[in-house]
């Protein structure tokens, strides 16, 4: 009798200790995972989940309301192999300290991940020799200590309407061809958008602002870079809105370049088409350094403190753009100056070996010294044929501004006057 007592005693303590744990085990995102067949969904209740997962078959995960998976461990939160695997709303917090370390890891091809939210103390979405992958809609947000979006060998990807802030690098690929990275918005990190020995890949309504450098493209050839907007980028004495480094055969069309603290910086590039962009209100313009054989038409500068500087670049196509400083005369009406531009760096030159002479810029006795003082040819760009107007629509958005300015300079006076007036009858 008194065995069975014990039996019974031992019997009540696994049921008690054994089984939730079980049922636990049973209940794991992990558990669902492994158990689901291929091609099926799996709906994650709202909560917050501290566990690592991995997927490495065809499925779709979507979370239910907030849903939030994290971890401190090494290791990604997430690791994706396979195939046509679907992630959907669902928040990743990845708070781990190894220097590789990811908060989703993908290798495999055609997966799918949309509107995710990540935080990560490394970087944020890892694509390792990925195919054809999407990413869309999502915000990845880290500490500057690795990249937002990652690929190292990943191919025909689309990464498209993702926000990222305070990274490394904003999306950086390397040996990876024929991407689309279409409207995203990164911001506060050191390289917006880096090319790295990629090619064939377009870029494309992005916007790169208050980063070191808004975009990089190096070691790279026949990519295409479009309609984006390259701002405030000058927090740092090699700040670019774009940087071209021996890169070739790359198409830059049709952007906004504006306040930046060099507008295009090109060095050791060569056959590169660089055509109607808005290049405004930088401190140099376009910048060439050991750059030849590069064609540069059609873009407006406007309100540059340098226009242009070359440096060992004596052989690019410089023609049909539009220069605000430059001396206009059309004899023939084709809407082309007969009188060539030639941006002279001298004041960059004479502020480099003195930077407090940048408090006499464009003051009339510099003037006169930068035209008696001509630089060396090498650092001259030469418009042969500059444009006597802007286009269209830069008229219209200069027209524009300029009255924004000045509806604005009005009001100050306004509320001075009436200040003033106030202060009479008191």
């Amino acid at each position: 009798m008194k065995v069975m007592k014990t039996l019974n005693y031992i019997i009540f303590l696994l049921l008690l200790f054994c089984v939730p744990a079980a049922a636990e085990a049973a209940s794991s995102l992990q558990a669902k995972i492994d158990a689901a067949p291929n091609g099926s969904k799996i709906e994650i209740e709202e909560g917050k989940y501290e566990e690592k997962i991995v997927i490495s078959k065809p499925l779709f995960l979507v979370g239910t309301g907030k849903v939030t998976l994290y971890s401190c461990d090494g290791g990604p939160v997430i690791t994706i192999s396979g195939k046509t695997v679907r992630l959907k709303n669902i928040e990743v917090e990845h708070c781990g300290n190894e220097k590789e370390d990811a908060a989703v890891y993908v290798t495999g091809s055609n997966h799918t991940l949309e509107e995710l939210e990540i935080k990560t103390n490394r970087f944020g979405i890892r694509l390792n020799q990925a195919d054809g992958v999407t990413i869309r809609n999502s915000k990845i947000v880290g500490s500057n200590t690795g990249n937002g979006i990652d690929l190292w060998q990943s191919n025909r990807s689309h990464i498209e309407k993702l926000m990222i802030a305070n990274m490394t690098d904003g999306i950086y690929l390397e040996q990876s061809n024929r991407n689309s990275l279409k409207r995203n918005n990164i911001q506060h990190s050191r390289y917006g958008i880096h090319l790295m020995f990629s090619n064939g890949n377009v870029l494309e309504k992005n916007v790169s602002r208050d980063n070191t450098t808004g975009a990089m493209v190096m070691g790279s050839k026949q990519n295409v870079v479009s309609n984006n907007k390259f701002l405030f980028n000058h927090n740092n004495v090699n700040a670019q809105g774009l940087l071209i480094y021996t890169a070739s055969d790359n198409e830059v069309k049709g952007n906004d370049i504006i306040s930046n603290r060099v507008g295009v910086y090109a060095e050791r590039a060569e056959n590169n088409r660089i055509e109607s962009n808005k290049i405004m209100n930088n401190f140099i313009g376009i910048q060439f350094k050991k750059a030849n054989k590069n064609e540069a038409t059609q873009n407006t500068f406007i309100g540059n403190v340098n226009d242009a500087h070359a440096i060992e670049s004596p052989h690019n196509q410089i023609n049909e753009n539009y220069w605000d400083a430059s001396s206009k005369v059309d004899m023939n009406g084709d809407g082309k100056s007969e009188i060539s531009f030639a941006a002279d760096p001298y004041f960059q030159t004479l502020t480099n070996d003195v930077p407090e002479y940048q408090l006499f810029f464009h003051a009339p006795g510099l003037i006169v010294i930068q035209n008696l003082l001509k630089s060396p040819v090498d650092q001259l760009l030469t418009d042969t044929a500059p444009l006597m107007d802007m286009t269209s629509e830069m008229e219209k958005e200069v027209s524009s501004n300029s009255s924004l300015w000045i509806m604005s300079a009005c009001m100050i006076a306004s509320s001075f006057i009436l200040y003033l007036l106030g202060r009479r009858r008191g």
